[in-house]
């Protein structure tokens, strides 16, 4: 029985917005977990020395060619227009899929030979020449090993998100999982042997495990890859029109990337190391709340945009976006103040010093403030894609990119300031991003309340901000009079102790003043329930996951769900 219920957990499709989220963001949080565990041990093999640096610029040009072509086709065009084809034909779409696989990899790997060519010369340029000759060419090593881990990468991606469209969440949710036990491996298996080297080799084992982990499932779905590419199909034709808009804006903010980190050599090689750290601390709530929420809901907003009544993809854009900001928002405020016991108890290991832990604790700070608005970003972008307008995130994109790069720059080059003006900047155009999105959105929605939006708004911030205090004072106090924060459990112990105390009086608060998401329980439900998680498994046995769901605003779920 044991092993029906674990293939009922993998085959089990997740049909709700709030069930799809909840699946993703356990899987997202058990993968940032294993991600904190790897930013632990390549702080303790290479703490914040040189060869960490020449790893993270080697790492940009890879990312960027993935970002590109898996991110920008798949997250805003793919499955928009997947989904609706598997309405009409399987084979069809399959087909299409298909098609855009053998296109995209064909253009991954012309831009990889030409990298894989020139890349000392690229890792010269992007440290600004601060790197020595050996440097180069370990960056250049680096970099041809990343280019193959990311090729890997990108075809797995295509399988999640034609796992993703049948609404198969969990699987790949759980590949990111993968990917970082593999990168733990090589780490832990072959630092000692190969150095720095090690970390590449790891992130070539995860790509394996990313993608092995997919295409062993990927067959529950019906799709095989046929080889060759259909330039007449329609369906590719429309995601290949779709594309130009999206990839784009990716491109531009990857290269805004590639500038804040040249950039932060110029401020000192160092700082690469802690932007990375400080910006992956602020990406757990981000993808844990914000990632989640916002891919559980492009299904669901992807097959409203085409009905003539839009309220319904209205009701589910709002729901999706207070039942993330109930959860962001506090987050974002838990990660100012404790942001130099996150970096201690993540980062603090003998060979990271007290004053590259101020330095991350500083820009985690700055980072934490916009938590909130990148989330809020996540789901406003996929709100536009669903509606098939990749034009207007790439406009608002290229806006807040542009004033991201030119204050970064004016910062570092002409005032002399330091990485902590990046982060500045970087938390500014996730503002600007926000702000525009949302005023722009209104004009297909319908304009926003007060009631309805601006009033639930303030209430979740009210109750963030009195929670601040909660936990403010009671870390000096306790920090004082009875933890000894020299010793590591100690530390561990007054951040629990803290957070606990903010996140009960952060109920507390919000429900006095009657914010309707503090109605998000963990419910068993019935058998005819339109939630419920898991079919009949054995002679009348039912298993249920506990999902969460706001009670008092069941009637904004697509109804036929």
């Amino acid at each position: 029985m044991a092993v029906m219920v674990k293939s009922r957990l993998f085959s089990s499709t997740q049909n709700t917005v709030i069930s799809a989220a909840f699946v993703l963001a356990l899987a997202y949080g058990g993968s940032a977990v294993l991600g904190l565990i790897r930013s632990r041990l390549l702080s303790t093999f290479f703490g914040d020395g040189v060869d960490l640096s020449v790893f993270y610029i080697a790492d940009r040009i890879p990312s960027l060619i993935y970002s590109i072509l898996a991110v920008g086709a798949l997250s805003s065009v793919f499955i928009p227009v997947f989904s609706y084809e598997i309405t009409k034909s399987k084979a069809g779409a399959f087909k299409t899929a298909s098609n855009i696989v053998s296109l995209c990899l064909g253009i991954f790997i012309l831009f990889s030979l030409v990298v894989f060519m020139f890349s000392p010369q690229i890792i010269d340029a992007l440290s600004a020449g601060k790197f020595s000759y050996y440097q180069v060419r370990m960056g250049a090593a680096l970099m041809r090993l990343m280019l193959a881990a990311q090729m890997i990468l990108l075809v797995s991606s295509f399988l999640g998100c034609i796992l993703q469209s049948f609404r198969y969440f969990l699987v790949p949710a759980l590949a990111p999982i993968f990917y970082n036990v593999g990168m733990i491996g090589g780490l832990v298996l072959f630092t000692a042997r190969f150095g720095i080297y090690a970390a590449a080799l790891g992130g070539l084992l995860g790509s394996v495990l990313h993608f092995a982990v997919q295409a062993i499932f990927i067959g529950r779905t019906g799709f095989t890859y046929s080889f060759g590419v259909d330039f007449k199909d329609k369906a590719s034709l429309t995601m290949v029109k779709l594309l130009p808009p999206r990839i784009l804006s990716l491109a531009a903010s990857q290269i805004s990337i590639t500038i804040t980190n040249f950039l932060a050599v110029l401020v000192s090689t160092g700082s690469v190391i802690y932007i990375r750290f400080a910006d992956q601390l602020q990406s757990f709530p981000v993808n844990f709340f914000g990632a989640s929420i916002a891919l559980a809901a492009l299904p669901s907003l992807s097959s409203e945009s085409g009905q003539e009544d839009s309220e319904t993809f209205r009701k589910t854009f709002i729901t999706s976006f207070f039942q993330m900001m109930f959860l962001a928002v506090p987050a974002s405020v838990i990660i100012i103040i404790l942001r130099v016991p996150a970096v201690r108890l993540v980062y603090g290991a003998s060979r990271f010093p007290w004053d590259a832990t101020l330095q991350t604790a500083l820009l985690l700070g700055i980072f934490g403030v916009s938590v909130f608005s990148q989330g809020a970003v996540l789901l406003l972008n996929r709100a536009f894609y669903a509606l098939k307008n990749t034009k207007t995130p790439l406009g608002v994109s290229l806006i807040s990119i542009c004033t991201t790069t030119l204050f970064s720059f004016v910062a570092v080059k002409y005032l002399g300031l330091g990485a902590w003006a990046i982060a500045a900047a970087i938390t500014l155009g996730s503002f600007i991003d926000f702000i525009l999105l949302l005023a722009i959105l209104q004009k297909h929605i319908g304009k926003l309340g007060f009631s309805d939006f601006y009033t639930p708004f303030l209430k979740i911030a009210l109750s963030a901000l009195a929670m601040g205090s909660s936990i403010y004072i009671p870390l000096k106090l306790l920090d004082i009079r009875v933890f000894d924060t020299t010793r590591t459990i100690e530390l561990l112990a007054l951040t629990a102790v803290v957070t606990l105390s903010g996140m009960a009086s952060y109920l507390f608060f919000t429900r006095m003043l009657h914010v309707k998401e503090i109605d998000l329980p963990i419910r068993i439900e019935t058998e005819d329930s339109r939630v419920a998680y898991f079919r009949q498994v054995e002679n009348g046995l039912y298993i249920r996951m506990a999902l969460l769901r706001p009670a008092t605003n069941q009637a904004s779920l697509p109804g036929r769900y």
